[in-house]
Order: C-alpha cells, then structure tokens, then sequence
C-alpha cells in the first residue's frame, strides 16, 4: 500500500477504501450518525478501543453538534474537531495508511461526508496484564513494580519517578506489518544530543516485517558489534532502573508489547550492580561487587584453569594432587573432556529448566543433580571433584544473571583452551577477551568504565 494516498471528500469512497484495505475484517466497525443533511462515519477496531468510551464522546459531540447548521462539509468537520470532540488524544489525518494504524491501535476515527479530512482521537481500551513483581530483575528493599506490555502504562510509570519537564517521549512507528510503537526516553540536557539523534536514525532505518520484542531492534542499535561476546546495550523489566539509567544521560527504549526497556549505553561493571546496593552501607556494598567480580572468575574462568593446572601438577598441593590423581584414576575420558562434557549437561539442564513450566521445572534439578550425577560418577564418566567443580561454577553463574549468556560461551572457550595449550591456550583465551571487551566503545563511551579507565568512586559507590 502507498503511504502517500489521501483519502477522497465523498464518505462512500473513503469507507470503501478503508474496507479494501483492510481486506473488509470481521474487526472493523463502522456506524454512522447525522448532523443536518451530512452524514458522519465512526471507523474503530473491536477489542481495541472501548465501546462505552466511544459511546460517551461521539454522544457528548452530538449533541454539542445540534447548534451547527452548516451544509458544508469541512465547516462542519472544523466545528466538530474543534469545539464539540472533547478528547484530550486526538488529531487530524488525511492519509490512508495513518487512518489505518490508528484505528488498529485503538483509536476512533471520524470522517464526515464533504471533507477530505479524518478525526481521530484516542479511546483504548484492550486487555494487558496488570503491573506485577519483576521477574527477571528481583529485589528485597527496593520498588516491587515492573514494566508491563502496554507502553502507556510504561510511559506513566517514568513519568511517576521523574516529574522533570526536560523528561522526552519521542514515539516512533517500527515494523512494516506490526507498526509497532517504540517510544524514546531520555532526560534533555543530561543525555548527548548526537547520540539521540544517531539511535534515533538506527531505529528510523529498521526494515522489518515485524517488532514483537527487543530482540527484533537490538542488532539495529547494536550495529558493529555483531562479533562481540558482550552487549553495549541491555535489558531491564524494572521502572526504578530505566530512572536511574536516564539521571546518568543514558538513552532508554521502549516497546510495545514487551515488559523489558532496552538502555544505551551500557557497561560491564553495571552487570555486578543491583538496586539493593543503594539501600545497603557502603563498605557492605564494596564487599559484595567484590564477591561478584569473584564470582564471574568462578563461573568463566575456573574450570578451564583448573584443566589446564592439570599439565603442571606442581601448582597443586602433594596431598590434593593424590586425592585427584586418584579419583581421575576411575574415570573412562581425560580431564578436559570431563569438564567439556559435564558443562554442557549443566547448560542443557538450565535451558531445559527456564523453559519448562514452574510446576515440573524444579523436577529438572532433581533428575539433573541427584540422578543424572550421581550415576555419572558411579559409573566412571566423570570424576567426584569434577561435579564440585561444576556445582561451584553453576552457583557462581546465578549470582551474575545479566550476563549469564556470555559466562556460559566464556566458560566453553576457557575450557577448550586450557585442554589445548594449558596455562599458553588460557593467556591467549584471557588476552582475546579483554580485547573484545575494550573494543566496545558504544556512543563514544568506553564499554569497561569505570574499570578501564578506573575509577575507585564509581566503580564502588552504592548507586546503581
């Protein structure tokens, strides 16, 4: 369909056009009143906007509209718009393709016969879920709210926390099919003008059929780092969050249809931050970053380096060093094949638990961990110190959920590594890494602050 084509003067063809456009669906309701001699058309999509609501404005306008007794089409329609359509959302339209998007986004559209121009104003009223309890990014004293489908009830929740005038809402149309609305959030004068206008563009230029989540609009922002392990972007279900990321001149996303907002830039020490640093002493809070800097070097690192210690048993203790000796003693695969073949277990066991419904999902962890282990072990696959190993490193790994994804894949190449070379193939893998990460340098604004350059007060202080 051409986006340039305006709708004609006569009601009858305009609603012929709208029909055929549409492909005259079953959701499309028009009724139609009459003001003289001129007749009026009421397009809306059912489900989508609310007939009460509906029914109380265009009620409300007829009978302001019993004082007009023009004959002429856009006289009337100037009156009407202007002084007897009480809706504080409503605008004028005169192409076919915007008539469309907003009557399938829950508006009413009004055309009067004579006047080449549409009246739409805003009455949705569909079914959304209802503000609920994060699940993705939970929290013990912070707020207890999260994101929901609706973009507008996004929008208000901001607009809740930040009540600041200089706070933007820039709504974009993304998607061929969908048209889905994508709203740009950033606080002016806090958030670089040059970087607004280059996501904007990113978002402006994204060629697709359809936009159902954040995952469609990401690789668009994203654009050049298609190669890197890590995201100079990031997802969060939490309002609180998306607040705090805006006070800092960040760029926040967000799309309808999908509880998570997208934040631009980010960085890797943000990924170890969560809102109860900020209700926590500041001493506890350095404690517990540091942890979890611990914690990543677990859940990536360790198994790998503990394959490739394997090739210079000098580094471990004599006593220990028997007891592993011994116990590898049983098993029928070398070592790195062990770590290899237990970690992908492990990861299959997550996936299988994230994506099997609640009540059977913790049965996964049973079979996996009791059953599935214990067998192993018996029957010589692997070795006992091995399913500490990995019981250590998949516990390190929830304590980091943001970045879990990556921990996984870092943990996969440390391991081959160290199979492979030793502590050489572990230097080589550590090097590669960094040299991904400091690579990224997203809006002009380096992906390893405050560590790379470091910065003490930043990297430590209970602000997330």
């Amino acid at each position: 369909m051409k986006s340039d084509i305006t709708i004609p003067a006569s009601l009858r063809s305009a609603e012929d056009m709208i029909k055929n456009a549409a492909g005259d669906s079953a959701d499309l309701n028009i009724s139609y009143f009459f003001c003289g001699s001129i007749r009026l058309g009421v397009f809306s999509a059912e489900g989508m906007a609310g007939s009460l609501m509906i029914n109380d404005i265009v009620g409300d306008m007829m009978i302001r509209l019993k004082d007009c007794d023009t004959q002429n089409g856009d006289a009337l329609f100037d009156d009407m718009f202007e002084r007897c359509l009480a809706a504080p959302d409503k605008q004028v339209v005169t192409k076919l393709t915007d008539i469309l998007r907003l009557i399938f986004s829950g508006f009413t559209v009004i055309i009067a016969d004579g006047c080449a121009r549409a009246a739409a104003f805003g009455t949705q009223f569909y079914q959304t879920r209802s503000v609920s309890i994060p699940v993705a990014d939970q929290t013990v004293y912070g707020p207890q709210e999260g994101f929901t489908e609706n973009i507008r009830v996004c929008i208000s929740m901001i607009r809740r926390r930040l009540k600041t005038p200089r706070l933007r809402f820039e709504m974009l149309c993304v998607g061929e099919l969908s048209k889905t609305d994508v709203a740009l959030v950033y606080i002016d004068g806090s958030a670089d003008g040059k970087s607004i206008a280059k996501i904007k563009k990113r978002l402006q230029g994204i060629k697709l059929d359809t936009v159902l989540s954040g995952g469609y609009i990401r690789p668009f922002i994203e654009k050049g780092y298609g190669l890197t392990l890590f995201s100079p972007t990031r997802q969060t279900e939490r309002p609180d969050t998306a607040c705090a990321a805006l006070d800092k001149g960040r760029i926040v996303i967000l799309i309808d249809g999908t509880p998570f907002a997208i934040i631009v830039p980010t960085f890797f020490a943000e990924s170890f931050q969560t809102p109860d640093d900020i209700a926590a002493k500041p001493v506890y809070t350095a404690f517990i970053r540091a942890l979890k800097y611990l914690a990543f070097f677990l859940a990536a690192i360790f198994p790998g380096l503990y394959v490739a210690l394997v090739y210079e048993p000098e580094s471990f203790a004599f006593k220990l060093l028997l007891n592993l000796y011994s116990a590898e003693e049983s098993t029928q695969f070398p070592l790195g094949a062990e770590v290899l073949i237990i970690t992908l277990l492990l990861e299959i066991l997550k996936e299988a638990g994230i994506r099997l419904p609640k009540a059977v999902g913790s049965a996964v962890s049973i079979v996996g961990g009791l059953i599935i282990g214990d067998a192993a072990v018996k029957c010589g696959l692997i070795s006992a110190p091995l399913l500490i190993l990995v019981g250590l490193t998949a516990t390190a790994s929830f304590v980091i959920p943001e970045i879990s994804e990556q921990t996984s894949l870092i943990r996969v190449i440390f391991i081959i590594s160290g199979t492979l070379a030793g502590m050489t193939g572990i230097a080589c893998a550590l090097t590669l890494l960094i040299a991904n990460i400091t690579a990224m340098d997203e809006l002009s604004r380096v992906y390893t602050e405050p560590l790379l350059p470091f910065d003490k007060a930043e990297l430590f202080k209970n602000k997330r």
